[in-house]
C-alpha cells in the first residue's frame, strides 16, 4: 500500500486536479490488509472487488477453516466510506460454469483470485453447487452465480468477462430474473458450510 499511497496517488490527484481524470478507483486484489489500507485512505472512488459463490466474504464473515481469502468484509467497509464498488469474478473465471472447458477466445489458463488452489478446484467445489439448479433455485450454474452478486445491494455493478454474444445473453437474462431468492441463498450458504475444512 505504501507505492499506491506515496507514488501513485499523488500522481493520480495531479492529474484529477487538472481535469484529466473524473474519478479514479482500484482493483482489490492481493493481501487483504494493504487493500483496506488504500480504502481507508478515503482517497479513491471506487475498488473492483472478488465476490461469487465460491468466495462471498467480502461482505459475510467468513467461517473458520474455509477455503478461500478473507476478503473481511470489504464490501460493506466501503459503503461506510461511501466509495464505489464493482464486482469482479463473478463466474470465479469460469469455475461457476461448473466445467473447466474453455471458450476458443478465452484465455487458456485461469488461475484462481481469492477462491481455491487451482482451477480444477474451483470447478469441483461449483459443482457442488449444482444443487441450486436441480432444486430449481435458478436455471444454470452461471444464472445463479450472477444472480447473487447482481443482487447484492453493497455491489454498484458487477463486471463479467465474456468471449461469446451468446455469453453475453446469457449474462442479460440471468440479471433481468434479478436476485437470488431468500430460500436460494440460504441454499447457498448450507451448500457453502460443505466446504469448511477442506483444503484451499
Amino acid at each position: 500500500p505504501v507505492t499506491v499511497l506515496n507514488d501513485v496517488l499523488p500522481v493520480l490527484q495531479r492529474l484529477q486536479r487538472e481535469g484529466k481524470v473524473g474519478a479514479f478507483g482500484i482493483t482489490g486484489l492481493g493481501d487483504t490488509a494493504a487493500i483496506e489500507k488504500i480504502i481507508d485512505s478515503g482517497a479513491f472512488a471506487t475498488t473492483q472487488a472478488v465476490y461469487n459463490l465460491l468466495n462471498d466474504s467480502a461482505v459475510h464473515a467468513l467461517p473458520a477453516g474455509y477455503p478461500a481469502q478473507n476478503y473481511r468484509q470489504l464490501l460493506l467497509r466501503m459503503q461506510g466510506l461511501g466509495m464505489g464498488a464493482l464486482g469482479i469474478r463473478a463466474l470465479a473465471g469460469g469455475a461457476l460454469s461448473g466445467s473447466e472447458a474453455r471458450h476458443p477466445l478465452a484465455l487458456a489458463a485461469v488461475p484462481p483470485l481469492g477462491s481455491g488452489s487451482s482451477f480444477a478446484a474451483d470447478v469441483a467445489r461449483a459443482q457442488r453447487l449444482q444443487a441450486l439448479v436441480a432444486e430449481g433455485h435458478a436455471g444454470s450454474l452461471v444464472e445463479a452465480a450472477i444472480r447473487f452478486c447482481t443482487g447484492k445491494p453493497a455491489l454498484a455493478c458487477t463486471l463479467l468477462g465474456l468471449s461469446s454474444l451468446e455469453q453475453l445473453e446469457v449474462a442479460a437474462a440471468a440479471a433481468e430474473k434479478g436476485a437470488l431468492s431468500r430460500a436460494a441463498l440460504a441454499r447457498v450458504a448450507e451448500l457453502q458450510s460443505g466446504f469448511i475444512g477442506e483444503a484451499r
